[in-house]
């Protein structure tokens, strides 16, 4: 299936979500934050050696962030802040605001 490689490339892709900067932001407690494994280190240095991260500066740092902290989030690791907080005023203020790189 390599001769259909172009048709399989993403020109643009955002990153959405909960960004480890969003983490130091909102100060979300250390319980709610999972260890990065092995895996997920291996990964990461994988993914800041790529050239299309040199490119985008914003992804960089927030790459950076997660590998100084070794630590990862999930969305959920909002309702450590209030049961409503993802729903009430994160996800409107990401959407209104263009919170995502």
């Amino acid at each position: 299936m390599s001769f259909e490689a172009h048709r399989l490339t993403i020109p643009a892709i955002r990153w959405l979500g909960l960004l480890p900067s969003d983490v130091e932001r909102l100060n979300i407690r250390k319980d709610a934050l999972i260890p990065l494994t092995k895996r997920d280190q291996n990964k990461l240095d994988s993914m800041q050696t790529r050239p299309y991260v040199a490119c985008q500066p914003q992804w960089k740092k927030e790459m950076e962030i997660m590998a100084a902290s070794k630590m990862k989030a999930e969305i959920q690791a909002l309702t450590s802040l209030s049961s409503d907080y993802l729903s009430r005023v994160y996800l409107p203020n990401k959407l209104r605001f263009g919170g995502w790189i």
